[in-house]
């Protein structure tokens, strides 16, 4: 079960996104996938997809839980890039959790 502070880095790290695709800082990885669009943010989200499920085929479980990392930072980028609060997505998997 994630603790408190565990999913508060989530939101965290959605916030320092926001500010990245607003500030566009140079030398930062989120702003490089800001700058390229929605279409290259997509296509890494479905790399790291790939990877992950490659990886899960694979007895390390250190590599499963690096592309899951992956998984879950692209998929902020393309969240923030949509303007969609993480919050719309955990509410919408809770709604889902109730049928």
């Amino acid at each position: 079960m994630a603790t408190k502070e565990e999913i508060v880095f989530l939101y965290d790290l959605e916030r320092l996104l926001i500010e990245r695709k607003k500030d566009l800082p140079k030398g930062s990885y989120s702003t490089r996938l800001f700058k390229k669009g929605i279409d290259k943010i997509a296509q890494k989200l479905g790399e790291e997809a790939v990877e992950t499920i490659i990886a899960s085929k694979n007895k390390k479980q250190s590599e499963v839980v690096n592309e899951a990392a992956d998984v879950l930072y692209h998929l902020l980028v393309l969240l923030v890039e949509r303007e969609i609060p993480l919050d719309t997505v955990i509410q919408e998997m809770m709604l889902r959790s109730k049928k």
